[in-house]
């Protein structure tokens, strides 16, 4: 096994350990190497499957992050009620579009579950949400605006998609129209199509 994997082993297992998200700079100086390096080796284990999140925070597992944010009302074996109504929908727009573009979502009467990117050098990245109120969408904008951080978008130049909840078809049929109807809603390439 090389230094490298050893490395990347090591970071994979902090993240498992740790219920908080880890920020690259201390992830870094608790490996010896540098944020880059940090950044490279998330992008690998990535890659290799590992489900890892950014965050405003810093890094985190997504079983970590959703974990954190399950609702507390659960089956008989802890699982989470499904959506019975779910959507995936390709959008774009610029930053400062991100907080109309979720009232947008919100007040149709969807709930804004992930956000997703898909990245020619990272493949399919995927952020939880779980945005479903105008709170959800303060506390949202307040973590991006008041952090170094910007919105998963950004790589991929406003492109990205969102998978949204909703109580019935009618109503996800609405938010596409919401959606179209503000200039958000994007074309599927025909790659995405399926």
């Amino acid at each position: 096994m090389t230094k490298a994997q050893t490395r990347r082993e090591a970071l994979l297992r902090l993240l498992r350990e740790s219920s908080a998200p880890l920020a690259g700079g201390a992830l870094a100086e608790q490996l010896g190497v540098s944020r880059q390096i940090i950044v490279q080796d998330i992008a690998l284990l990535r890659e290799a499957g590992a489900n890892i999140v950014a965050t405003t925070k810093g890094y985190v597992l997504a079983d970590a992050a959703s974990a954190a944010e399950q609702p507390e009302s659960t089956d008989a074996e802890g699982a989470a009620p499904a959506e019975p109504f779910e959507r995936t929908f390709k959008v774009h727009h610029g930053v400062e579009q991100t907080k109309h573009e979720l009232e947008t979502i919100i007040s149709a009467g969807g709930r804004v579950k992930n956000v997703s990117i898909s990245h020619r050098a990272y493949g399919r990245v995927t952020a939880p949400l779980n945005i479903a109120t105008q709170a959800d969408i303060d506390r949202f904008m307040q973590d991006i605006e008041s952090g170094k951080s910007s919105p998963l978008c950004t790589a991929t130049s406003g492109y990205h998609y969102h998978l949204i909840a909703a109580d019935s078809e009618e109503t996800l049929e609405t938010i596409g129209r919401a959606l179209a109807d503000e200039g958000y809603l994007a074309p599927l390439l025909p790659h995405e199509q399926g």
